[in-house]
């Protein structure tokens, strides 16, 4: 079977509900990336063992343990226990429903050669509410992408020597590091694109337990504290780790 010069990278604090699928996602994909790195940040939960587990059935698991500072330091320390010419970083409840969806994400990469780049994101819902905020998410984010670049830690690739000439994410920013690393890499004249052809699914745990309509005016909040006063200001809540199962 072909292999991907790809390292992926899933920070996980308390995902015991979700990891699992994740990676067992991974494990049906047509193509394997060369390294999957898991760095915990000591969970509490079986986080860590629902990932050894997996162990057997994906070879190159890796299983690191952090103590939990930010979910950059996580990002920043898988990426650096990898060799792959290609990084992808994926949030721990996703799912990679498609078996071609990593073939398909590279594939698009390889042909289009970006710098940065993230696929757009999908709820694992059918409740109409969700599959209308993750597409006005989408839509949002491509209208804006000229003057504002942007994506999320959902899905987020980057070439290996580009995360290493900007030095990674920014260890120092609680809230928007994904969309940081993104301007910064912009700012210095990489190439930002969507992908049009993979689909990454994601829980709506968050919409759920917070509400659908507070977690977009938090999100708009967000947004205008980082024009203000930067990403290293944005003060904003968002506890990594926090929500449990759905």
């Amino acid at each position: 079977m072909k292999q991907l010069d790809l390292a992926i990278v899933i920070p996980t604090l308390n995902e015991e509900h979700y990891i699992g699928r994740l990676l067992d996602s991974i494990a049906k994909q047509t193509v394997k990336p060369k390294e999957i790195v898991v760095v915990d940040a000591f969970s509490k939960d079986l986080t860590g063992e629902e990932v050894q587990k997996r162990m057997k059935k994906l070879k190159n698991l890796k299983l690191f343990r952090l103590p939990k500072h930010t979910i950059s330091k996580q990002r920043n320390f898988g990426a650096n226990n990898t060799s792959a010419k290609h990084i992808l970083f994926l949030d721990a409840d996703g799912q990679l429903k498609d078996p071609d969806t990593l073939k398909k994400y590279m594939d698009e990469v390889e042909r289009r050669k970006p710098d940065i780049a993230a696929a757009l994101n999908h709820p694992l819902s059918d409740y109409w509410k969700d599959r209308v905020f993750f597409k006005g998410m989408n839509l949002i984010f491509r209208a804006i992408k000229p003057f504002w670049p942007m994506a999320t830690g959902m899905n987020l690739y980057i070439r290996r020597d580009v995360f290493e000439k900007v030095k990674g994410f920014d260890e120092m920013v609680r809230v928007g590091e994904d969309i940081e690393l993104v301007q910064r890499v912009v700012k210095k004249g990489g190439r930002f694109l969507f992908l049009k052809y993979p689909k990454i699914y994601t829980s709506v745990r968050r919409l759920e337990e917070e509400g659908r309509r507070k977690f977009a005016k938090k999100m708009f909040k967000a947004f205008f504290k980082v024009i203000r006063h930067g990403h290293q200001k944005n003060d904003v809540e968002y506890e990594f780790g926090k929500f449990g199962k759905e």
